[in-house]
């Protein structure tokens, strides 16, 4: 498959500072001054911030910070899910809402936002009430880009799909278990730009935390061989897709994650670590000593 040069693809986690990253991804023994961001972006090219989810007291003072860490990598973008008080527990405040735009509008002044992140649980059926919420929501975050997870498959209609479009939201393509009134993983493209978020496949666990977490998945060769035809599916209505992995509790999210992005360069070697090397030694055959096409080779390629 080749997928065409005006059409990125920016592959990314749920997130950089997770406890499974710190044993696997990082350097064991990190220099003064290290940056987990900055190490992160020289090698994927956006994250999908999941820290602003739990509450609203990270400020503009973060998000600048983030933009330094992620300099080196002139492709790099953010997109940043929106505080639980809007989606879960329904308590948000007019202060929570400037609470969020003060962090979305440093990234969003340098044209590094991919969008907002807006996740529903499950729960959140397909109600008047529910889309009357949806439209009031849509307003309050314009005109950040906003892309919105609904997990309950009464909204999976083309009706609803013009719904979500009419109110400039655009819909996440989420991949989930197969249960019970759970959305199916669909290839929806619009105003040239798809989201996929990839949450795993772990049905014994999803309902029942004690037996361990739910997003323990690792994704297989031929599920991501599906996930790559989808890509090429949206590509023909967008410019951007950006890919989130979200199985992280022992690391899969990564593996995928560097997985898909050979996939993705016709097979082409990727720059992996060699930490995640050593404790996953399949990621050898798709690693790359040195990867010309990367970030840190950009700057280096123009001037020679």
């Amino acid at each position: 498959m080749i997928i065409p040069d005006h059409h990125t693809i920016h592959v990314g986690m749920g997130g950089w500072d997770l406890e499974p990253f710190h044993k696997l991804f990082y350097p064991p023994k990190p220099k003064k001054g290290f940056r987990k961001l900055e190490y992160y972006s020289q090698f994927f090219d956006s994250v999908e911030v999941n820290s602003t989810f739990y509450n609203t007291s990270l400020t503009a003072v973060h998000s600048r910070q983030w933009l330094d860490d992620v300099s080196v990598n002139k492709r790099f973008v953010f997109t940043v899910k929106l505080f639980r008080g809007f989606t879960h527990t329904f308590d948000a405040t007019k202060n929570d809402v400037r609470a969020v735009r003060t962090i979305l509008e440093p990234l969003a002044s340098v044209d590094k936002l991919g969008g907002l992140v807006i996740q529903f649980p499950s729960s959140f059926a397909n109600t008047r009430e529910r889309r009357l919420y949806l439209m009031q929501l849509s307003k309050v975050f314009q005109p950040y880009r906003l892309f919105v997870e609904v997990r309950h498959n009464s909204w999976n209609s083309p009706l609803m799909w013009n719904f979500f479009q009419e109110n400039k939201m655009h819909l996440v393509n989420v991949d989930l278990p197969p249960l019970k009134n759970h959305m199916p993983l669909t290839a929806l493209a619009w105003d040239g730009v798809a989201y996929f978020r990839m949450m795993g496949r772990n049905m014994e666990n999803w309902y029942n935390s004690g037996q361990g977490d739910r997003y323990h998945y690792y994704y297989s060769q031929g599920e991501l061989e599906r996930l790559l035809s989808l890509i090429e599916h949206v590509r023909i209505a967008s410019h951007s897709t950006y890919v989130v992995f979200h199985n992280d509790p022992e690391a899969n999210s990564l593996v995928n994650g560097f997985q898909i992005r050979h996939m993705i360069r016709q097979r082409q070697p990727v720059l992996v670590p060699q930490n995640l090397i050593r404790a996953f030694p399949s990621l050898k055959e798709i690693s790359a000593s040195v990867n010309v096409d990367h970030p840190l080779f950009t700057e280096v390629d123009k001037e020679s």
